[in-house]
């Protein structure tokens, strides 16, 4: 029997930290074989954990997704909020959104692949539609504090279509790719 402070004392019954340890694991799963490779087992390898564990604390493959999905969802809303949260005033959205964007694209690109897998995985698994949803909502929400509801909504569905767009083009795309659009969106 191990020691309570040691790695196995800590990955034993009493280990409050192991759905999360889960959770980050599918995420890092999913961002090395995407969601086809996803796996009860792969993801308990990832985790350093036995497979029980996995079925114990996320028993089914639409559970594993929706608590990535949700996990995605928060990690890049607080992002975004992080980023508007130190606007002034009179910011110039479309740029900040072009900076979000770029940084989403380039050296971020992995991240916002796995993000991108996990919310478009909701098209085929009605589980994680309302993860999905809510995900785009909050969005819009936060973009909501800057311009009006019409707006946001539109400019949710743009920066969307964008990187989606720009994921699986050949180049990165630069500011002037993206302002031009954003502006006539925001009409700015």
């Amino acid at each position: 029997m191990s020691e309570p402070g040691t790695a196995a004392g800590r990955r034993g019954r009493n280990d409050p930290g192991r759905r999360d340890r889960l959770v980050d694991a599918t995420v890092a799963v999913i961002a090395a074989r995407g969601v086809a490779g996803l796996t009860h087992r792969a993801v308990a390898d990832a985790a350093g954990v036995p497979l029980g564990s996995t079925t114990y604390h996320l028993g089914s493959r639409d559970e594993l997704l929706g608590a990535a999905l949700r996990a995605a969802a928060d990690d890049y809303n607080r992002r975004l909020r992080d980023r508007f949260a130190a606007l002034p005033p009179d910011a110039d959205l479309a740029a900040v959104l072009a900076e979000v964007m770029l940084d989403w694209l380039g050296p971020q690109r992995d991240r916002t692949v796995v993000e991108y897998e996990l919310y478009l995985a909701a098209v085929r698994r009605p589980a994680l539609r309302a993860a999905a949803t809510g995900w785009v909502e909050q969005i819009t929400a936060m973009l909501a504090e800057h311009v009006d509801p019409v707006t946001a909504r539109a400019v949710t569905a743009t920066v969307d279509g964008l990187l989606i767009e720009w994921l699986v083009a050949e180049r990165l795309p630069d500011r002037d790719d993206l302002l031009p659009v954003l502006r006539r969106v925001l009409r700015r």
